[in-house]
């Protein structure tokens, strides 16, 4: 005869076999990945025409995508969010070549002794600067910045600046003042985003770079305060035209199209492009695993502090993730109940509402929300973050009891009514903890999926976890191990909320209940 609970037993049993061995998977990956490489021989490309028919990878948006896909119409091209993804490609043979910014090759091969470039150009006269908006005060402050940067040019200042940050000595690659500027002319908010080395970066957990010393020298001559908000590139220029930032920089390309929707300022930057493709073989020997996952933990979490970004990035995301959850569940409650007993055109009208938060991608509601809803209310994208997030766990709440409800039989009611309950007595200590039997478990995946969900925050101006995870990327040029690190925070987390979870779900099943709390307030001597 099968015991009682044995089922339940073996279904925890194998659940703990498939966490040891999604664990064991996960760590062996990181082990292959991080292991020393073979020598793998490359084709070794020396002129732009042999790359006519090949894998060419530009970064989303970059000035570097048009001029590829001009010059090499026969070419298969791979889109990547980053230039460190393009390295990571090429060096993984998924692509051929990438194109770039001459100063960002430059500066990727002097960390990557495998990495080279095509001598030949694949444009000339590539320029960068800052990007204000097309208003009045925008207009304004663009002819200042520009002013400033004609007149450090004449004076030399200029080429200082550039020295340290496109020469040798690391050690000379700081911007001490940005955080300490008097600033009587008020704050500027300047959007860029932070893995744009060595134009704008973050260094010692500070945000450094070309574009960033000008800044300063900028704000110290005009008397302004700086406040640089980092975004991914994509919002960039939504933030600026919006006006949720007086201007953006960090090696922002200055092309005929954008110069349609903003104000760039005199160059920063004057260069070229160029295409990195590896040397004639590709050889990194390292003492074996072990010592590569030693190096590479060590770049990652220990030179520069490291680790601290991280942390940052986990507390963002939790506070994001316990917000959302905690405003979600009551605001998906509260709309049942204020829906419960509606009448029909406003349960349909809630209904309405429900479907366009539900079947927004969440990407297009944060991003609706921060640079149109709250354009010109000064609340952080964290802030934004968790509006949205509730909006669409409040929705996911609702859904969920509706169909928990609904999974309690009618009878149910009818006998409360019997033995004397109210209408919320009814629902509040006899049906709604029998829906929850039936929704939890949908909850318990909710809770998770909007855990993952958060790493999107990146495009309004918030640093989690996965964004700091590509900060790192762009200072290490080691796609693998980092990504591994958030991944495995992430699996953490997510497992940390489930066992919260699960602990609530045991709390509330009513075979868990003593007789005196089902019965609390039902007379029965009578």
């Amino acid at each position: 005869m099968k015991q009682k609970g044995s089922g339940s037993v073996l279904y925890r049993k194998r659940k703990k076999q498939f966490i040891l061995v999604l664990t064991a998977g996960l760590l062996l990956l990181l082990l292959c990945g991080c292991g020393a490489e073979k020598k793998t021989d490359a084709p070794g490309y020396t002129r732009l025409e042999e790359l006519e028919d090949k894998r060419i990878g530009v970064t989303t948006g970059s000035v570097q995508a048009i001029q590829t896909e001009e010059r090499f119409p026969n070419a298969t091209f791979y889109y990547f969010s980053t230039s460190v993804d393009c390295l990571e490609a090429l060096k993984s043979h998924k692509i051929d070549a990438y194109a770039d910014a001459e100063a960002l090759v430059k500066y990727m091969m002097a960390e990557n002794p495998d990495l080279t470039c095509i001598e030949e150009r694949l444009a000339s006269g590539m320029q960068a600067g800052a990007a204000f908006p097309k208003t009045e005060r925008g207009r304004e402050l663009c002819e200042q910045y520009s002013e400033f940067v004609r007149n450090i040019k004449q004076s030399g200042v200029y080429d200082e600046i550039c020295s340290i940050w496109y020469g040798p000595d690391e050690s000379l690659r700081v911007v001490p003042d940005l955080y300490n500027l008097p600033g009587p002319n008020g704050t500027l908010r300047i959007a860029g985003d932070t893995t744009c080395v060595p134009f704008l970066y973050i260094k010692d957990g500070k945000t450094v770079g070309v574009d960033v010393d000008i800044l300063v020298h900028f704000c110290r001559e005009y008397g302004y305060k700086a406040e640089i908000v980092a975004m991914d590139f994509p919002a960039i220029l939504p933030a600026v035209t919006t006006g949720k930032c007086d201007f953006a920089f960090g090696g922002i390309a200055i092309t005929p199209e954008r110069a349609e929707s903003v104000c760039f300022s005199e160059p920063t930057y004057e260069g070229g492009s160029l295409v990195a493709v590896l040397k004639d073989s590709e050889s990194e020997e390292g003492g074996g695993i072990l010592a590569s996952i030693v190096i590479s933990f060590e770049k990652t979490f220990l030179r520069e502090d490291r680790w601290q970004l991280f942390l940052k990035g986990t507390g963002n995301t939790l506070l994001i993730t316990l917000f959302s959850i905690l405003f979600g569940t009551l605001l998906g409650f509260a709309v049942y109940l204020l829906c419960r007993n509606g009448n029909r055109i406003a349960n349909k009208v809630t209904e309405g509402c429900i479907w366009l938060v539900e079947g927004m991608p969440m990407v297009v509601l944060l991003m609706i929300l921060y640079y149109i809803v709250f354009r010109r209310i000064g609340i952080s994208g964290l802030v934004v973050s968790v509006i949205g997030f509730t909006l669409t766990f409040g929705a996911s709440m609702y859904g969920m009891l509706c169909s928990g409800v609904k999974a309690v039989d009618r009878g149910q009611t009818e006998a409360a009514r019997a033995l004397g309950y109210s209408d919320r007595k009814t629902f509040f200590r006899i049906i709604l903890p029998q829906a929850a039997i039936h929704f939890m478990p949908s909850y318990k995946g909710q809770v998770v999926a909007l855990l993952k969900a958060t790493a999107v925050v990146g495009y309004i101006a918030v640093q989690d976890l996965t964004k700091m995870g590509d900060i790192v990327r762009s200072r290490t040029y080691e796609a693998f191990f980092p990504l591994i690190a958030v991944t495995v925070i992430y699996f953490l987390l997510g497992g940390l909320l489930i066992r919260i979870v699960g602990w609530v779900i045991r709390k509330i099943d009513p075979k868990n209940r003593k007789p005196e709390q089902i019965l609390k307030g039902v007379k029965t001597h009578d």
